[in-house]
């Protein structure tokens, strides 16, 4: 009797210790994940951000391994690499993959010239069908990544130059690094246009390869060093009234989590959308204040002169959905939404 007791015991202590969560050690996962711009830039801290947040919602069980853009492969091939499985999450934005996915539809994804906000973007993407939009142009062009949304990106600074650019005949003569699409519309209508990831934009206007650039919000520009090159930064965004992030993450990878992971995954990530977009307006309030500091002109552009550029835009959107039907139908769905959505947001909203 003794000897069935101690045994019953026995078993009913193994089953204990490797049910506890004190006790049993859960096997780690490590992912390897490559941004979109080098490190110590703004948009680098926001994904170890990110990696502590998963590190701590997930106690530990899934960690994050970051390198810097273009530390495993070329930051434009990152969409491929995994899609491939060369490494499990990629962070950046949609307009990086123009050439990887047929057709101009990939960067409406990230932005759209003269339309939305952070706001009319993020009520698009998760109430207007745009999410699903999304992956399914990955899933047609045959890549195997499972879409998430990382921090949406206020509005951008338009341009940055050594002169003040005020109409759209001081553009002439400039060389300027401009986002695809919106370099596409200015290309057709007689501008300079170059496109390069974030790590070649000081070098080449260091050496005179471009002579004007835009990146990002104030708060990036200000770590990619750019006021020390020019001192005139021009507004409104035109071509990136908001930009949104993605993280891409290799399906098989996901597919191999544990359901409690996957959930706990995906409340870091959703927790981390907002607050890391307050943390880059923070950090956009000082920059502007620095820039100031620093002798960096702000330039408000002619009001004509932006007319112009957003009719040019729309016209051009509107030419690529009479070409493309996918494009059409994401193109046609924002503008729907838009219908809905400005009206409501404008009666619904003190100006200021």
């Amino acid at each position: 009797m003794k000897k069935r007791m101690f045994r019953a015991l026995f078993i009913i202590g193994i089953i204990v210790c490797f049910s506890s969560p004190g006790l049993a050690k859960e096997k780690v996962i490590k992912w390897k994940v490559q941004g979109f711009v080098p490190a110590g830039m703004l948009f680098h801290d926001v994904l170890l951000h990110l990696a502590d947040e998963v590190k701590k919602a997930t106690d530990g069980r899934l960690i994050w391994q970051i390198f810097p853009s273009g530390a495993l492969v070329p930051p434009f091939e990152g969409v491929k690499a995994v899609s491939d499985g060369v490494y499990q999450v990629n962070y950046g934005y949609a307009a990086q993959w123009v050439g990887k996915i047929p057709g101009s539809v990939a960067p409406l994804f990230n932005s759209i010239p003269g339309g939305f906000n952070f706001v009319d973007m993020q009520m698009w993407l998760e109430h207007g069908g745009g999410k699903e939009l999304h992956q399914e142009m990955f899933d047609r062009n045959g890549f195997d990544v499972k879409l998430f949304h990382g921090p949406p990106i206020s509005m951008e600074n338009f341009m940055w130059s050594k002169k003040p650019l005020r109409k759209l005949e001081d553009f002439k003569g400039l060389k300027m690094r401009m986002m695809p699409l919106m370099g596409d519309v200015l290309s057709r209508n007689g501008f300079s246009v170059v496109f390069m990831p974030a790590g070649e934009i000081m070098p080449n206007l260091q050496r005179g390869v471009i002579t004007a650039a835009e990146y990002s919000i104030p708060a990036f520009d200000k770590t990619l060093g750019i006021w020390e090159v020019c001192k005139y930064v021009m507004l409104p965004g035109i071509h990136q009234p908001a930009s949104q992030t993605e993280i891409l993450i290799n399906k098989k990878a996901y597919a191999a989590l544990p359901a409690d992971l996957k959930d706990k995954l995906e409340r870091a990530i959703y927790k981390v959308r907002f607050k890391e977009y307050l943390w880059m307006e923070s950090k956009n309030l000082e920059a502007v204040e620095f820039f100031k500091e620093k002798g960096v002109e702000t330039v408000i552009m002619d009001p004509e002169a932006v007319t112009t550029m957003v009719k040019w835009a729309h016209e051009y959107l509107d030419e690529l959905a009479g070409k493309d039907e996918f494009f059409a139908k994401v193109w046609n769905s924002q503008k729907a939404f838009g219908k809905r959505w400005y009206p409501y947001i404008k009666a619904h909203n003190l100006p200021h």
